[in-house]
């Protein structure tokens, strides 16, 4: 691997040869838009009472007078989802509220067959709910473009809810219901400031609106409120797992949401959270992004996603335990498939390439197989991306015809790329990062695969520039994070994620003075016989970490800097070498005694500070 493996983008005002004493956590907010005063105690403490009113948003009052106008009636309703984690918190939300308003209540819950049937609403259901009955379909993280589906609702007597977050049609077209609700729907009357909520979101902004219709008074009792506090981190969950952007609204319903993880009292959140060994009172957005939702989408990926809406709606302790388990065994088999999948795709990237028909660096990827996992292949489109920092799509064959994902990088809108592809395609929809495409035929995804390119060429950097970028907040010196008191700060930047990250520091010119492996060995086989010359080293400890040191004050400071899977690279970067490194820092959690410890991001050779040109 060369580096620094990513292109380390400083912003100027940032660099600590600026700001002379302004503290570290000044500059971060600098760099981070936050001003002083009120708008950064807001942000630093984020509360319940700065979210907007939810009558504010576009059908949220309509929606609540319907859905109390049902329950009333004893209607039969059903909230139809999406199969991903966004959808089944949504789900989850919205089916709790309606119980609390009517214990008894008979609420159906319906969320398509991800590779059967597809996202979002589709006739055959439809259909199928209004033979059982149903005369309400609430729908959530989903509807806002199936116009030709809301009027078929109509036409087969069922009274349609949309309630949904994602990208609306370029003609602006929205389905004929009794109330279409979505955070970026302008209108009379219509406030709402923020238009970046997930599904889960706009739903418990709903489940809030629907308890004030039906009480009258925005003074809620105490078992509704308990009811909808309880489901804060529900929405936090969706918001984690759908990646929205981490600031405003979203921030106060994750920060919020997560400290209440605990106190659901939904026993499949529980079991869950035992299931992935995660502590509530520890929980964040990592462990959230990394070991729940996996297993929540792993029930839609490998099977069906009503395993996950069974889990967290209706199942009792003991089914709830067993659900939790399968969902594990579902997301195992779902990292194996992923990695033939992503070890498949690179061999049929390479054989591009040696044919002459990719580039070796790759200007936009589109590959396809016949027998991919349409629910993984998006999981794979994000590590390419990672590895190749342009765009990819990688299509499967589902029973006639080609359905496959894409994912972007920062800067390309995908559904515009695939705008601009449309002559190629039988369908596509998503998001400026993410999408979904159909194609007829072989000859559709060749095509496709040479205008998809030639787009993106059009948009990506200069080869010499292509890689993934790095955002840095400042760059500093090692005193001005060794500091436990300093750490602890930048801690209440949490929670992190999507445009808030974690900060990352750029440490100039430190001196390696110590490197250690440290890590799990992997096992190797046993010998049947003793080694013998030339045999085999055995495994190393697959971590290093590298003791840094910086001149200040008159004296020597040190920071121990992590390098997880570095061990490869411990003689390129040995004791004595000069290094610029971009770190997170964290208090170590390992002694009683606490003290600063830092991740490596990226690093390099250390150059002049005059050559160090955001490289």
């Amino acid at each position: 691997m060369q580096f620094p493996a990513k292109r380390w983008l400083l912003p100027e005002e940032a660099d600590s040869r600026r700001f002379g004493a302004v503290s570290v956590v000044d500059r971060l907010m600098a760099a981070r838009g936050v001003p002083s005063g009120p708008a950064r105690e807001a942000f630093l403490r984020p509360e319940l009472r700065q979210l907007q009113r939810p009558g504010d948003m576009h059908g949220m009052r309509e929606a609540a007078r319907a859905l109390c106008e049902a329950v009333k009636a004893r209607r039969r309703i059903a909230v139809y989802g999406d199969y991903d984690v966004d959808g089944v918190m949504a789900t989850a939300i919205v089916w709790h509220m309606l119980r609390a308003l009517a214990p008894g209540l008979e609420v159906r819950t319906y969320v398509p067959h991800r590779i059967e049937e597809g996202y979002g609403l589709n006739a055959d259901a439809l259909r199928r709910l209004r033979d059982e009955g149903t005369e309400v379909v609430v729908t959530v993280d989903c509807g806002v473009s199936a116009v030709s589906e809301a009027r078929l609702a109509r036409e087969i007597g069922l009274e349609l809810i949309v309630t949904d977050h994602h990208e609306l049609r370029a003609s602006g077209e929205v389905p004929v219901a009794r109330a279409v609700v979505h955070p970026r729907l302008a209108g009379d009357g219509v406030t709402q400031r923020f238009g970046e909520l997930c599904g889960a979101g706009v739903a418990w902004k709903l489940a809030w609106l629907v308890a004030e219709t039906w009480c009258g008074s925005e003074r809620l009792p105490e078992v509704l409120r308990e009811r909808l506090l309880s489901l804060l981190p529900l929405a936090a969950v969706g918001t984690i797992a759908d990646v929205v952007p981490l600031v405003d609204e979203n921030r106060v319903l994750v920060a919020r949401g997560l400290t209440m993880i605990g106190r659901t009292g939904i026993v499949g959140m529980d079991a869950l959270l035992a299931a992935s060994r995660v502590e509530s009172t520890s929980v964040d957005t990592e462990r959230i992004a990394f070991r729940l939702a996996p297993r929540i989408n792993a029930a839609g990926r490998m099977g069906h996603a009503e395993l996950a809406i069974e889990l967290f709606t209706t199942a009792d302790a003991r089914r709830a335990d067993e659900i939790a388990d399968l969902l594990g065994e579902l997301n195992e088999k779902r990292r194996t498939d992923e990695r033939a999948i992503f070890e498949d795709a690179l061999k049929q990237l390479a054989r591009l390439v040696d044919e002459g028909r990719c580039a070796p660096k790759p200007r936009g990827i589109v590959l396809h197989h016949e027998e991919w996992n349409l629910g993984i292949v998006g999981i794979v489109c994000s590590k390419l991306v990672d590895l190749h920092a342009c765009p990819v799509v990688l299509i499967t064959r589902n029973k006639e015809i080609y359905k496959g994902s894409g994912r972007s990088v920062k800067g390309i809108e995908l559904h515009r790329v695939l705008e601009a592809c449309r002559e190629h395609l039988a369908g596509f929809g998503g998001h400026a990062m993410a999408a979904g495409v159909q194609l007829a035929g072989i000859a559709e995804i060749e095509a496709f695969r040479e205008r998809f390119t030639a787009e993106v060429d059009r948009l990506l950097p200069p080869e010499e520039e292509q890689k993934p970028p790095l955002e840095v907040d400042c760059a500093c010196s090692i005193a001005d994070i060794a500091s436990t008191a300093v750490v602890t700060e930048i801690a209440q930047f949490a929670p992190f994620g999507r445009d808030n990250r974690k900060p990352v520091f750029l440490l100039r010119g430190v001196e390696v003075t110590r490197t250690r492996l440290f890590g799990k060995v992997p096992s190797a086989p046993k010998a049947k016989v003793a080694p013998q010359d030339g045999a085999p080293a055995a495994p190393l400890p697959p971590h290093l970490e590298l003791v840094v040191k910086q001149r200040a004050g008159g004296g020597d400071v040190f920071l121990p800097v992590q390098w997880w899977g570095g061990s490869d690279h411990a003689e390129e970067f040995a004791r004595g070498t000069r290094v610029d490194m971009v770190v997170e820092v964290a208090i170590s959690t390992f002694s009683r005694l606490a003290s600063v410890e830092a991740k490596l991001v990226d690093i390099r050779r250390a150059v002049p500070a005059r050559e160090a040109v955001l490289a």
